[in-house]
């Protein structure tokens, strides 16, 4: 692996480990509000509103969306990208509701099997206009070590509670939502690349996911009428948005570089080694990490070394 993508790909690493601190920050505003789809579509909102305030001083990312608009209504930049918020907040709405009758072990696992298997053919067939990646032996040794990982991770999270019938369905949905989230970030790649902008790509796609998630928000509050929400005062709860922009642009900047799979796993690895750290210094329900927590996030650093590595002789990957 070239140097520069030694590079992207700590990047990677780096932007994941602030996806457990989003998780463990919407869990609470989840907690506090009793309600999981107003907490994800308040979080993106926030998102939103963040970085409406950086275009509003910002020329450049002005200039970028500009761009972008300029390039899909000339036909330059298919239409139907615009529309890539949809998939993750498909994904965010899965996880606030998802979670709820599966747990986070079952939810976890087949989010990342779902997500992996998008990085494959997203990345093989070339989708969102990036280049085409072939699934070789290292690539696919690497997507089953994950996904191993994956499973070891959650191992001291599973209980003898759930049955089968239970949790297939919406093992299945997860797995669908992850997989749409890896189409996403090919999206957000193509997007950035039309406007050359990150920032604007993640502006969009926060605005999408922002409408997506309130309107069903809206939905459930006029089928189940409304709980008599009581929003929290302290603001830290709020700064899930915050992590949210920070991730999803990192990976609209990086995904054209290192392709969907291998941004997929170095994401991971981040992740696990994020839930570590931050079970090590504020333990949630005074439960404190797992020991085969940190054997799948070892696992997970041995499979982005695999599939990053590339046949003596050739290209990069």
């Amino acid at each position: 692996m070239p140097g520069n993508g030694a590079l992207a790909v700590l990047a990677a690493v780096a932007a994941g480990l602030v996806v457990p601190v989003q998780a463990r920050l919407n869990g609470e505003l989840s907690h506090r509000l009793h309600d999981g789809i107003a907490a994800a579509a308040i979080s993106f909102s926030g998102g939103l509103v963040l970085l409406s305030v950086v275009a509003l001083f910002s020329r450049g990312m002005r200039g970028a969306l500009r761009r972008l608009a300029g390039a899909a209504r000339h036909g330059r930049f298919p239409r139907r990208y615009l529309l890539a918020g949809v998939l993750g907040g498909t994904f965010a709405l899965a996880q606030s509701t998802v979670t709820l009758v599966t747990g986070i072990a079952v939810f976890t696992v087949s989010a990342i099997a779902g997500q992996t298997i998008g990085g494959l053919v997203v990345d093989s067939r070339g989708i969102g206009g990036g280049p085409r990646r072939r699934p070789g032996a290292a690539r696919l040794t690497g997507a089953a070590v994950v996904l191993a990982a994956a499973v070891v991770s959650a191992l001291p999270r599973l209980t003898g509670s759930l049955t089968p019938a239970s949790i297939i369905l919406p093992a299945v949905v997860t797995v669908a939502a992850g997989f749409l989230l890896g189409v996403q970030q090919a999206l957000n790649g193509a997007t950035t690349a039309a406007s050359g902008s990150p920032l604007a790509a993640t502006w969009l796609s926060f605005l999408v996911g922002a409408v997506v998630l309130v309107t069903a928000w809206g939905v459930k509050t006029l089928v189940k009428g409304t709980a008599g929400y009581a929003l929290p005062t302290s603001l830290w709860v709020y700064l899930g948005g915050l992590c949210g922009v920070v991730f999803i642009g990192a990976s609209a900047f990086l995904v054209r570089r290192i392709g969907v799979l291998l941004l997929t796993m170095a994401s991971i690895a981040g992740q696990l080694v994020g839930s570590v750290t931050l079970d090590l210094l504020a333990p949630s329900d005074g439960q404190s990490p797992s020991v085969l927590t940190g054997i799948g996030a070892l696992l997970t650093f041995s499979a982005v070394w695999i599939a990053s590595r590339r046949p003596r002789g050739t290209g990069p990957q």
